[in-house]
């Protein structure tokens, strides 16, 4: 599994890495901006984003709204990994915008990899663009 981590928070970074304990081959970026140049660059399509809400220069929702403009990523899974109310504006946003799924830090490491599991067995087949 190919998956990207979206997330500001280093120790967050490392602590998604570690709910797939070598069985994924994982990139890094903080925010949605990096995410975007990551996905850009990537050599294959993610199959996977986990990603955080509230980051610098692009958070969560802007990133999902970027990435539903790319028509050869639109539809790659995104699991939302956040500390945001039910009640947020931001949360709101991105279930309207069609994520896989979303899990309340703190998560425990074995519901993170159930929900990317399950997001990507759900997902449409998705064709290598590069």
């Amino acid at each position: 599994m190919h998956l990207l981590i979206v997330d500001d928070s280093e120790l967050m970074r490392k602590v998604t890495r570690l709910a797939f304990r070598g069985g994924a081959d994982i990139e890094e970026a903080t925010n949605g901006l990096e995410a975007l140049a990551r996905i850009a660059t990537a050599r294959h399509p993610f199959d996977a984003i986990v990603l955080d809400l509230q980051m610098p220069d692009m958070n969560g929702v802007e990133f999902l709204r970027a990435l539903h403009q790319r028509p050869a990523h639109r539809d790659t899974p995104v699991v939302i990994a956040t500390s945001e109310a039910e009640s947020s504006p931001l949360l709101h946003e991105a279930r309207r915008l069609g994520v896989a799924a979303v899990l309340k830090k703190p998560w425990k490491p074995h519901e993170l990899s159930l929900a990317v599991e399950a997001a990507t067995r759900t997902a449409p087949p998705r064709k290598d663009t590069r």
